[in-house]
């Protein structure tokens, strides 16, 4: 029960670099217990899936006796795997169908201690097997996953899983993802997945599978997330196969290392603590110090507690106001100031009275002297109204659309011109005056073309009548010619490429 409290802290305490082992070890100590019974207590972890022969516990260069050692397999901490596929991209079937095998193979490693859950992603994630759920239908649950993902939310997918592991209740938690690595997110990146990764105790494990081999420097998003969250990653380009090894120890890369125990005894002050771990492999592996700090005891010592000091008289309150002021009439009334105290409403109507009464008679004259004198009276009721201030309306969106019009001298459904595919497929016939081309169904002219963004490039006429592209401000652009432009009015015969996809415009019909 020792093992499952050590693992329940943070993975990620600290990282260290490895001697002869390679890879990373990553560990965590902590002072734990009462005063008189504090135990040392240090849990670990190694990036590669080895099997521990000794682990030893030194604090300020001395090895510490009676220190034990506790492998998490022999434990009973439990462990959580999500799986997440990416099914973006139909041209991708094969490669999601062996996703969808591998990891159905990858299940069959799990036992009673082992959690496992399987989601799917593209523009959005997808929850097949949720974790906890039985394993013995998993080929039928994901019978019906296929590559019918139009967009890539790489970072929020994973960011989403993430907060799937979280509410597990597992020691250790690890999301597999499996991905050509292509991302289209534009609110998410790297750095938030890996943050949020860490602060939930998570291990990222990267497979990366890639069509072609120009489409293996994709992968590099994949390998990061694993590297910098403690995780492995593998890779194959087509038909080759993943690593066997990888197969083999799948789950230990998680569930590797275990804890050290050890008695703190007479140890005080600040201490600096060390791992060695040597493994069955003849490898071995030293951490970085920890730097500890036991409190020495305080000596208990009888305070006597002095006898209180007398609490000084309050100060008599200072008279209000309104006393105040009748204190001057005491000279001809002696309780002026006490009466006032006391009826303090009516001392103010009192005092205050003669001057109103003394403003309305001043009012009054002011009056009636303007009116004899014949000076018209201010009409407020027919004062002319301030001209209001006129109000701009701030349009906003997200639809770039919006921003290109078109000047309404083209008649409504002749025919503009025509965008003729340089493939030789079927020609687009022009006949609106603000035309939207992209990759998204709500585009006025579709592409299906990975290379093309959602929303790529507008087509309008200008005000002079002359037929004008514009570039939506996209990664991969838009060429008139071999050239590069973000606005260009089209001629007849010119060669419009968004992406990889190239057109030759055609004026009239």
């Amino acid at each position: 029960m020792r093992f499952i409290f050590l693992f329940a802290m943070i993975v990620f305490g600290a990282t260290f670099n490895a001697s002869a082992a390679g890879g990373k070890l990553y560990s965590d100590c902590n002072i734990v217990g009462p005063d008189g019974a504090q135990l040392f207590e240090c849990a670990f972890r190694s990036r590669e899936p080895k099997v521990v022969k000794r682990a030893e516990l030194s604090v300020n260069g001395q090895p510490v006796s009676g220190a034990s050692f506790s492998s998490f397999l022999d434990g009973d901490g439990k462990a959580a795997w999500l799986f997440l596929i990416d099914r973006s991209n139909p041209r991708r079937a094969a490669t999601v169908k062996r996703s969808v095998e591998l990891v159905s193979d990858l299940y069959a490693q799990a036992n009673a201690r082992n959690i496992m859950a399987v989601a799917t992603f593209a523009g959005d994630m997808q929850m097949h097997i949720s974790p906890g759920d039985p394993y013995a239908d998993v080929a039928q649950r994901l019978a019906g996953v296929t590559a019918d993902g139009a967009a890539t939310a790489f970072y929020l997918s994973a960011i989403q899983a993430i907060e799937v592991l979280e509410s597990v209740d597992a020691q250790r938690r690890a999301l597999v993802i499996i991905s050509d690595g292509k991302a289209e997110d534009t609110a998410y990146g790297h750095g938030d997945v890996v943050d949020k990764a860490r602060a939930a105790g998570v291990v990222i494990y990267g497979i990366g599978f890639a069509e072609r081999a120009s489409e293996t420097v994709d992968l590099q998003q994949v390998e990061r997330l694993a590297s910098e969250t403690g995780g492995p990653f593998v890779s194959a380009v087509g038909d080759a196969p993943l690593p066997r090894n990888f197969l083999a120890n799948f789950t230990r890369y998680l569930t590797n290392g275990g804890s050290v125990s050890a008695p703190a005894g007479e140890l005080v002050g600040e201490l600096s603590t060390r791992l060695d771990i040597a493994y069955e492999d003849g490898t071995s592996q030293q951490s970085d110090a920890f730097n500890l700090y036991i409190k020495r005891p305080e000596p208990v010592v009888d305070v006597v507690e002095p006898a209180p000091e007398p609490e000084p008289e309050p100060e008599p309150a200072p008279l209000p106001l309104i006393a105040k002021i009748y204190q001057s009439f005491e000279g001809i009334w002696t309780e002026a100031s006490q009466w006032a105290l006391a009826n303090q409403a009516v001392a103010w109507l009192l005092l205050v009275a003669p001057f109103v009464l003394l403003a309305m008679i001043v009012l009054v004259l002011l009056k009636r002297s303007r009116e004899e004198a014949g000076e018209p009276a201010a009409d407020l009721q027919n004062a002319e109204p301030e001209p209001e201030t006129p109000i701009t309306e701030v349009l906003s969106g997200d639809d770039l659309r919006t921003t290109v019009l078109a000047n309404g001298s083209v008649n409504a459904g002749m025919m503009i011109g025509a965008f003729e595919p340089l493939d030789g497929g079927p020609r687009f016939e022009i006949r609106e005056q603000n035309v939207t081309i992209g990759r998204h169904s709500e585009n006025d002219f579709q592409l299906d073309d990975e290379t093309v963004h959602r929303h790529h490039a507008v087509f309008h006429i200008s005000p002079d009548g002359h037929p004008v592209i514009t570039d939506l401000d996209t990664v991969n652009g838009v060429t008139v010619n071999g050239e590069r432009v973000s606005k260009a009015e089209l001629k007849s015969g010119d060669v419009v490429a968004l992406g990889e996809a190239q057109f030759r415009f055609v004026e009239g019909g």
